[in-house]
């Protein structure tokens, strides 16, 4: 059970290193960092956002978000627009979108090359989701 176990959490972590490596080879394509195309991505899946919707979105606080903007406003990846009650609108201009659009299409790409059968999927995430609540709880408990 033991030797399960190491095994598990051995694959756990080379999962978790190969994905950085993936995605820190995205980022220096476009030299930003993996806040940045967090804000992409969301910005992509949601077409523009304020503020406040950033900060909800991300569960980020104020500073880090306006950190974030800042810097990809200095990239000139975004439009700032106003709306009707005068509150500034983001959105991606057409560098960003075009990174959103690569990202995602090199996102497919690896899950379509590593994903498992539909039938073996929704057994693997129910019980890595299993796994992962209960593990969530011990750890928890021990604060």
């Amino acid at each position: 059970m033991l030797d399960r176990f190491e095994e598990f959490t051995f694959l756990i972590s080379r999962i978790n290193k190969d994905i950085q490596k993936i995605k820190l080879h995205q980022l220096k394509k476009y030299g930003l960092n993996g806040s940045q195309m967090e804000f992409i991505y969301y910005l992509g899946k949601y077409k523009e956002l304020s503020f406040k919707e950033f900060c909800k979105v991300l569960n980020y606080d104020k500073a880090f978000v306006s950190r974030n903007l800042n810097l990809l406003k200095k990239q000139n990846l975004l439009i700032e627009n106003f709306n009707q009650n005068n509150k500034t609108i983001y959105s991606l201009n057409e560098q960003g979108i075009e990174i959103f659009r690569s990202n995602k299409q090199k996102t497919e790409q690896i899950c379509k090359t590593v994903y498992l059968e539909d039938n073996k999927k929704d057994s693997f995430y129910n019980n890595l989701i299993e796994i992962s609540n209960k593990l969530h709880k011990i750890g928890d408990d021990m604060s």
